[in-house]
């Protein structure tokens, strides 16, 4: 007990001990003598702005450099680098005139140099490059637009249209800074229509504008049955073939094919409403976990797609159901027939159809048909896994359905053959099921 008592005082005496002690200074010292000034200065106009390369002076304290120049009227604008550089970056400039800028050498008790000037000549600014590749061309209910942004800048493209009194108003905006960029902006009628596109970069300047007209597509749902005798035209493609292509065979508890597309999103099996469709492998020659998966529709008349809606099954708790996440759509008119590939054995047939390393596949199908769309599941949240936490937001996301738009690049072409190539799912169980699926674009009249 003493012995405690005792270590106690001591650790309490040195804690005043410390106490006691002056603060440590850590600041370096200041002094009021400017820094020596740049030499050796020199210009290497670019896109937008310039490098300006530099030598520093030789004191010990230097902080960096500052810039100070102006790109638009009444407004000033700087630019920092460190003393363990040799150059400074100046960007933002709107066109390719003449500016000075103004070059200061800091140290670290905040002292700056006498000033350097040098004059830039900016090279065309990156955000009128992208204009002058962008292409704009209809799409299905409204235009599709692309371009390229090689110097990957933040830009802006956005599309205006006239209002009631031919005055310019905005209607949307998208931002990015991909390289190969491509957007669609929709909720136009059929009909011609005056656009204008603007493109802005980071600092607010504008390209030079594109005034066109241009008449957006005529959109519409792609249903599966005949609205005049109500006569099925989707089904499976090329029954009984499915084992010779890899793709999944047969429905599950004698669900029919209507209810893929019958415009009700199935509900859970166990409240007794069996309104699911549900494919299955049904081939024990076939290791259920080779990946992908597919399965293909003869969607029974041709038609130009421009975006597709599907449901999953649904089940509690909700985002439980085997769902793939990450799937490819592919379409073609003329599918090979599975007696034309190689000597028409499965072999040789799944070799084309699959590239499943255990039946030494080549995917070689994809080079007779065209890719429509690349498709990723995403919830809000961030979840991608059935154990994941689903919020409310995730819930209102999944039962809305999931919807992807295709390529508007094939916007004009019809295709009456479709294939899926399912990727990877939100579990470990390769699935495919459907609550619901919808297609619109138009048909090849």
């Amino acid at each position: 007990m003493k012995k405690t008592v005792l270590n106690t005082a001591i650790i309490l005496a040195l804690a005043l001990m410390w106490q006691c002690k002056e603060p440590q200074n850590w600041q370096d010292p200041t002094d009021p003598n400017p820094p020596g000034g740049l030499s050796n200065v020199s210009v290497k106009n670019i896109n937008g702005g310039a490098w300006i390369h530099y030598t520093l002076p030789n004191d010990s304290d230097i902080l960096g450099v500052r810039a100070e120049y102006s790109f638009d009227e009444g407004k000033t604008m700087e630019a920092f680098a460190s003393a363990f550089n040799d150059s400074i970056l100046i960007q933002g400039a709107p066109d390719t005139q003449e500016r000075t800028v103004k070059l200061y050498v800091m140290d670290k008790s905040r002292n700056e140099s006498a000033v350097v000037e040098k004059t830039i000549q900016p090279l065309t600014p990156p955000v009128e490059i992208v204009r002058r590749s962008l292409a704009v061309t209809p799409t299905f209910g409204g235009i599709y637009a692309v371009w390229e942004n090689v110097m990957e800048e933040d830009i802006a493209i956005s599309v205006l249209v006239k209002d009631s009194i031919g005055e310019w108003v905005l209607y949307d905006t998208y931002y990015t800074k991909t390289v190969n960029g491509k957007t669609s902006f929709r909720g136009f009628q059929n009909v011609a229509q005056n656009f204008r596109f603007e493109i802005r970069d980071k600092w607010r300047h504008y390209a030079t504008p594109m005034d066109t007209v241009l008449t957006p597509l005529f959109e519409e749902e792609i249903i599966g049955r005949d609205p005049k005798t109500d006569a099925d035209i989707w089904m499976q493609y090329s029954v009984p073939d499915h084992i010779y292509r890899g793709d999944w065979v047969g429905l599950v508890s004698g669900n029919a094919f209507r209810n893929l597309h019958d415009g009700r999103p199935a509900t859970d099996w166990n409240s007794g409403v069996e309104n699911m469709l549900i494919y299955f492998t049904g081939n024990p020659e076939h290791n259920f976990y080779m990946l992908p998966q597919y399965f293909s529709i003869d969607m029974g008349r041709k038609a130009a797609y421009s975006r597709l809606r599907l449901w999953m099954r649904e089940r509690n708790p909700i985002f439980s159901a085997w769902q793939f996440v990450d799937f490819e759509i592919w379409a073609t008119n003329n599918p090979k027939a599975t007696s034309t590939v190689g000597n028409g054995s499965k072999a040789d047939n799944l070799k084309y159809w699959t590239p499943w390393p255990e039946v030494d596949g080549t995917d070689q199908w994809k080079n007779d048909w065209v890719k429509l769309a690349d498709c990723a599941i995403r919830l809000p949240s961030g979840a991608t896994s059935s154990n994941d936490p689903i919020t409310q937001e995730d819930r209102d996301f999944i039962t809305a359905g999931f919807e992807f738009e295709t390529d508007p690049a094939y916007s004009n072409q019809s295709f009456r053959y479709i294939r899926f190539v399912c990727k990877k799912w939100n579990n470990p169980q390769p699935y495919i099921q459907f609550g619901e699926l919808k297609f619109w674009g138009a048909y090849d009249e």
